[in-house]
């Protein structure tokens, strides 16, 4: 897979000829503009120029200023990150470039496999299409004016059950769509939100938003969940707990149909009132689910003592797991973790069959990511759902939403699909057909 777009990169290594290798390896799947350089000499290429995206290799053995500098010159700019020990490093790494707020979409291994190097790639083209890369951050008056222009609206990503593939819910994302259907990136309006009270009318947007939807999907006969994201401001914000109850009466939902999300971070050392708020919450019915867990570092009696149902874990002990057992061995303990507290266990970041089969293997109890599914509009979650449950026997590819045209009969009655793969009428007919076939060939011959 050759993407055409015509970007600019930076590949920033050890030495000017690791840089040229990254530079050829990466360029076989993004095409583009390539800027090989050592270490010595990244900092003129950083002030110089805006760069679309830049890639490290081996960051763990470059200078620690490096994501400071990125953040400092090119505040936009998406970044991956080539490392021999992304096993062990990943989530370090990832914790770095979060505390200076920088684009990290993905750490990856040294030798890369080419499917995790093409999801990765398909991911950061798509939210090249979607997103302005000019796009300045968006200050606070700015985002509350978006807001009451209905510029900002909610979009939602599938979660799915593994142990019979079955759509459960969605989570709530916001994005910002302009008239002529531009998007905005979330990293250009979301942190200037959360830096002020623009964040409680905009979750109570999301709230609202996934109410309306949920009762179009109940009248559809679709009973599903969707998680919102709430942050600790929100949480603490007046009424909050008896505004969301009010508006559950209202729509006529079940409580259990709302899950509100809190980042693991972001709950340490909060106040007794934000656990208080978390206990109403869950004695009305509401789920609570602890996100991004393992990237905070919360303490696990501080995790005992929360009022959570679920347990979401952080993509960065996702990725890689399929090929790390560093990875892997924190993904299983993530999960027995959870398990362990009686909590639902989610795994998000799927991009792959690998991670698809890795988060399978480590039992994990729902997934959601790209290789189920993208966030999107309203209007396409019905249609994505009916597209989804005519293709789950086609999980055993890597991109079943493209592989469809390709299946077999092979592959439609292989020993080795999914366990919760069924029989359809599709697979009934199919196998009548082959059936009549072989007896009339016994009686020619």
């Amino acid at each position: 897979m050759v993407l055409t777009d015509n970007i600019d990169v930076l590949v920033i290594a050890e030495s000017q000829a690791q840089g040229t290798r990254l530079s050829r390896m990466v360029g076989r799947t993004l095409s583009g503009n390539y800027q090989p350089c050592s270490e010595s000499e990244f900092q003129r290429y950083v002030v110089a120029k805006r760069y679309d995206v830049i890639i490290l290799g081996n960051p763990s053995k470059l200078s620690s200023d490096v994501l400071e500098l990125i953040h400092n010159h090119q505040p936009n700019t998406s970044l991956i990150m080539f490392d021999a020990n992304s096993g062990v490093n990943a989530h370090l790494l990832d914790q770095q470039a979060r505390r200076l707020n920088v684009n990290l979409v993905s750490v990856l291994p040294l030798p890369c496999p080419p499917e995790r190097l093409e999801a990765v790639v398909e991911r950061l083209t798509t939210e090249t299409h979607e997103n302005s890369a000019d796009s300045a951050p968006m200050s606070a008056e700015e985002v509350s004016a978006a807001l009451d222009a209905g510029k900002i609206q909610a979009w939602f990503q599938p979660k799915v059950r593994m142990a019979d593939g079955r759509v459960t819910g969605f989570e709530a994302l916001a994005r910002w769509i302009e008239p002529d259907g531009s998007m905005l990136p979330p990293r250009v309006f979301i942190p200037s939100a959360e830096e002020s009270e623009v964040i409680v009318p905009l979750t109570r947007k999301l709230i609202a938003d996934s109410m309306n939807e949920l009762s179009n999907w109940k009248r559809s006969n679709l009973h599903l969940k969707v998680s919102i994201n709430v942050t600790v401001e929100v949480l603490d914000s007046e009424n909050f707990v008896t505004w969301l109850q009010g508006q559950l009466e209202a729509h006529k939902l079940a409580p259990s149909s709302i899950i509100i999300e809190i980042t693991e971070s972001r709950v340490a050392g909060t106040a007794s009132k934000v656990v208080e708020n978390l206990t109403r919450l869950r004695l009305l019915g509401l789920g609570v689910s602890l996100d991004d867990f393992g990237t905070g570092y919360s303490s696990l009696l501080q995790l005992s003592r929360m009022p959570c149902s679920e347990l979401k874990i952080d993509r960065s002990f996702v990725s890689g797991a399929s090929d790390k057992e560093e990875t892997a061995v924190l993904l299983g303990n993530s999960v027995r973790i959870g398990h362990g507290l009686g909590l639902n266990v989610v795994a998000e970041g799927v991009e792959t069959r690998a991670d698809w089969e890795a988060v399978a293997k480590a039992e994990v109890d729902e997934v959601q990511g790209w290789f189920v599914g993208r966030a999107q509009s309203s209007d396409s979650v019905i249609p994505w759902i009916e597209d989804w449950n005519s293709r789950q026997i086609l999980l055993k590819t890597e991109q079943p939403s493209r592989d469809l045209r390709k299946f077999s009969t092979k592959k439609l009655f292989s020993k080795d699909q999914w366990h919760f793969v069924r029989p359809n009428a599709l697979g009934f007919t199919l196998l009548f057909i082959l059936m009549t076939l072989s007896a009339v060939a016994a009686k020619l011959i």
